[in-house]
């Protein structure tokens, strides 16, 4: 009878793996940084894909900024298909000058299904006047060594 079961238990697991499809392992696919616009409720286009960006004194709106901000959107794009809900989780830190930790965020990421994209946020507030790095790794079981760093040249000035 045990017999029986345990074939009978593979036979199951087998059956939910094959349905789920195939584990595409989870990849950093964009890392995306948005002004938010206190005066508007709007965000911007993403920084890091701006042609000729100057972040001189965005606090208030010169520049690139198209607007006042201090506050700044992060977003980490993942992509992969049927990670284990637990398995991975993406790990965002926002640093300024000497190294200071301006904000930090760890999720859990949820590609099961037929979710093949995941995004997980991280929002600075008094941003605009000194360089942000940006580093988003991704940690668990079958994640990619290696993190993606992206740099937000913000300054201010006379």
């Amino acid at each position: 009878m045990k017999l029986f079961a345990a074939a009978a238990m593979s036979a199951v697991l087998a059956a939910a793996a094959f349905a789920a499809g195939p584990v595409v392992a989870p990849k950093i696919a964009a890392v995306r940084a948005q002004l938010y616009y206190e005066t508007k409720g709007t965000f911007s286009d993403d920084l890091l894909t701006m042609k000729d960006l100057s972040l001189w004194n965005t606090i208030i709106g010169e520049g690139s900024a198209g607007g006042s901000s201090s506050a700044t959107l992060i977003t980490v794009e993942v992509q992969g298909q049927n990670v284990g809900v637990g398995d991975v989780a993406v790990e965002i830190v926002a640093t300024g000058p000497k190294k200071k930790v301006l904000g930090r965020t760890t999720m859990d990421v949820a590609l099961y299904d037929d979710k093949k994209t995941f995004f997980a946020p991280l929002m600075l507030t008094g941003t605009g006047c000194e360089e942000i790095k940006v580093t988003a790794r991704l940690t668990g079981k079958g994640a990619p060594k290696g993190a993606v760093t992206k740099t937000i040249p913000f300054m201010c000035g006379e």
